[in-house]
C-alpha cells in the first residue's frame, strides 16, 4: 500500500494490533468493504435465538457430542 511499509518496518516499528489494523484497512481500500455472509446473533432475544436453534436442528439434525 505504501512504499515505506516494508515487512521489516512493520515488524520492528509496529505492534501486532497496529499491523493487523494497517493490513485490514489496506485490504478494505483495495477490495472494498465486504458484508459478512454469516448471520449476526448480537442483539437478538433469548426467544429468537431459541427459535433459530430449533429451526437449525430441524434442518440439520441434532449434534451428538
Amino acid at each position: 500500500m505504501y512504499p515505506w511499509a516494508t515487512k521489516e518496518y512493520l515488524l520492528w516499528e509496529m505492534s501486532l494490533g497496529q499491523i493487523i489494523m494497517y493490513l485490514s484497512l489496506g485490504h478494505e481500500q483495495k477490495h472494498g468493504k465486504r458484508e459478512s455472509e454469516k448471520p449476526t446473533y448480537q442483539g437478538k432475544s433469548h426467544e429468537e435465538l431459541t427459535a433459530l436453534r430449533e429451526q437449525l436442528r430441524q434442518t440439520y439434525g441434532a449434534i451428538d457430542g
